[in-house]
C-alpha cells in the first residue's frame, strides 16, 4: 500500500479551474518546498497557482492575504498551521492541507494535515519539508529532474544525517562533486544563497522563489543572490569570531548580536553547535525593539523548543516554536536581561530533568 494513500485524494480533486494558494515559511525549506510544489502543479496543468509569505506575528493578515486571492484550495508549506485556530477560522470555507515536519497537538478540525509522523516517520527533524513535498507530489509527476532542489531543503535544514544516501543518489544524477562539507556541493552552495535571500531585510523572497523555478544551478551560483552571499558569509565569518558566554560546564552557550548588517543570527548558531555537537548554541539577535533569537544543539542534552518556549511564557508579544535541535523565538528587546536569565534557568532545570531520565 502506498504511504501516502489516504492523501492521494487532496490534490487529485484539484482539477484546471480551481485557484490554488500555497503559503510557506520563508527559509532554506520552505522556499524550495514551495519550488517543487509550484514545478508539480505546472505538471499536472493546474496552472493557477498563488503564494503568500506566511508571518507568524501577523497571521490575520496572512489570512487576509490568502482570502484575497479567493482560493478553491490552500496548501500550507513548512508551517504548522492547523496549530494556528484563529488563522484555521479564516480559511473555513477552503479546502486546506498542511504539508510540515513540526510537531503540534489539538489540529484544527477538517484540514488534511500530513506529518513524516503520518507515513511512519517518527524522528520529524529529520524529514524536512521539501522532501515530503518531493516524495508526496512524485506519486503525480516525475520531479527526478528537479530532484537537486529537494537536495537544497534538505542541505538547508540539517537532514544530511539522515538522508545522507538519498543526497549522493542526487549529486550522481546531476553530475554534481560528491563533497565531504554538504555545503561545498552545488545544492549545500544555493542552499546557503536562499538562506542570504531570507537574511536580508526586506526579504527577498520573491527573487528566491524565481530563481529556483527559472534557473539552472549554474545560472544560480552566478546570479545576484550568490553576490549577496558573499557578504553575508564575511558577517558570519566576523561574529563567529566574537565571544559567547559559557554557563553549565559550557553546555550552555549564549551571544547576543547588535543591528547586525545581515540576520545571521541562525547560521552562526548553526555552524557553532555542529563544530561542538554536545553543547547548546543560542543567538539573540537585537533589531531595535525587537530581539531573533536562534538556539541549535545538535545532541541535544536539552530539548531547544522547550527551551524557548519556557523562557518566554511570561512575556507579552513573545513566540516561539521549532524542533528539539533546533528552535527560534521572536521577543521586546525591553526583556533581553530577563531573558537570558531565564533561558540559564531553564536549561538547568531541564538538564537535571533529562540526566534525572
Amino acid at each position: 500500500m502506498n504511504k501516502f494513500e489516504k492523501y492521494m485524494s487532496f490534490v487529485e480533486e484539484i482539477n484546471a479551474k480551481d485557484r490554488v494558494v500555497l503559503c510557506f515559511d520563508q527559509d532554506g525549506d520552505g522556499i524550495p518546498a514551495t519550488v517543487l510544489m509550484l514545478k508539480a502543479f505546472q505538471r499536472l496543468k493546474i496552472d493557477n497557482i498563488h503564494w503568500v509569505p506566511f508571518q507568524r506575528g501577523n497571521r490575520i493578515h496572512v489570512a487576509e492575504e490568502i482570502l484575497a486571492w479567493n482560493p478553491s484550495h490552500v496548501i500550507f508549506l513548512d508551517v504548522a498551521a492547523e496549530m494556528y485556530h484563529e488563522l484555521m477560522g479564516k480559511l473555513v470555507n477552503r479546502k486546506v492541507m498542511v504539508i510540515d515536519h513540526h510537531e503540534t497537538n489539538d489540529p484544527f478540525e477538517g484540514v488534511t494535515v500530513l506529518k513524516p509522523q503520518s507515513i511512519g516517520f517518527e524522528e520529524s527533524n529529520q524529514y524536512c519539508t521539501a522532501k515530503l513535498v518531493y516524495d508526496y507530489m512524485s506519486n503525480f509527476v516525475d520531479l527526478e529532474d528537479v530532484s537537486w532542489i529537494t537536495a537544497v531543503g534538505i542541505i538547508s535544514d540539517m537532514g544530511q544525517k539522515t538522508w545522507g544516501e538519498f543526497l549522493r543518489e542526487i549529486l550522481k544524477h546531476h553530475n554534481f562533486e560528491i563533497k565531504e562539507d554538504w555545503y561545498d556541493t552545488v545544492p549545500g552552495k544555493i542552499a546557503q544563497i536562499i538562506n542570504s535571500a531570507t537574511s536580508v531585510n526586506p526579504i527577498r523572497t520573491e527573487e528566491a522563489i524565481a530563481m529556483l523555478v527559472n534557473s539552472t544551478p549554474k545560472e544560480i551560483l552566478k546570479s545576484p543572490l550568490a553576490e549577496l552571499n558573499n557578504d553575508i558569509n564575511a558577517e558570519i565569518a566576523k561574529q563567529m569570531a566574537e565571544p559567547v558566554a559559557s554557563f553549565h560546564d559550557g553546555l550552555l552557550n549564549i551571544q547576543v548580536i547588535k543591528d547586525p548588517s545581515y540576520s545571521i543570527g541562525g547560521v552562526v548558531s548553526n555552524k557553532r553547535s555542529v563544530a561542538e555537537l554536545n553543547k547548546a548554541f543560542i543567538t539573540i539577535t537585537v533589531f531595535g525593539a525587537k530581539l531573533k533569537v536562534s538556539a541549535r544543539s545538535q545532541e541535544y542534552k536539552v530539548p531547544m523548543n522547550k527551551l524557548l518556549k519556557q523562557s518566554i511564557k511570561d512575556f507579552k508579544n513573545a513566540n516561539a516554536g521549532g524542533h528539539d535541535p533546533a528552535s527560534g523565538a521572536a521577543l521586546p528587546t525591553k526583556y533581553l536581561d530577563k531573558f537570558k536569565k531565564n533561558l540559564v534557568e531553564v536549561f538547568g532545570e531541564l538538564l537535571q530533568l533529562n540526566t534525572a531520565s
